[in-house]
């Protein structure tokens, strides 16, 4: 079976995204493009068939950004003990968490909220 190769377009890539999308997909899956035209990757439908968890999503955000989990407690306001209770699914993500997860990563909240739950 094929696998779809990943494309990305936007202004600014960050490096680390760049990396971690090759090392995960191999080189010559990615194309990194320039060009003005970009869908953010949370709309796209290769994002939408993935089944991940709102734990693995917060992973996932705080890693791409090279923070540790005392810096991204410490930016929720909340204790780093349950920060790693949501990052390992012992703890559910709420509404509001979901929503302050979205500010400080400036993503879709609905990324990090089970709505199955």
């Amino acid at each position: 079976m094929k696998r779809p190769r990943i494309e990305i377009r936007a202004k600014h890539i960050p490096a680390p995204l760049v990396r971690f999308l090759k090392d995960t997909y191999k080189p010559e899956n990615v194309i990194v493009s320039d060009e003005d035209v970009a869908v953010p990757f949370e709309e796209s439908e290769w994002f939408k068939s993935l089944e991940t968890t709102p734990a693995e999503m917060i992973v996932a955000n705080r890693d791409l950004r090279n923070w540790s989990q005392v810096t991204l407690a410490e930016k929720l306001g909340i204790q780093v003990q349950n920060l790693c209770a949501m990052e390992n699914g012992r703890r559910t993500v709420s509404r509001k968490m979901a929503v302050k997860l979205g500010k400080i990563f400036g993503t879709d909240p609905a990324a990090f909220f089970d709505f199955g739950k």
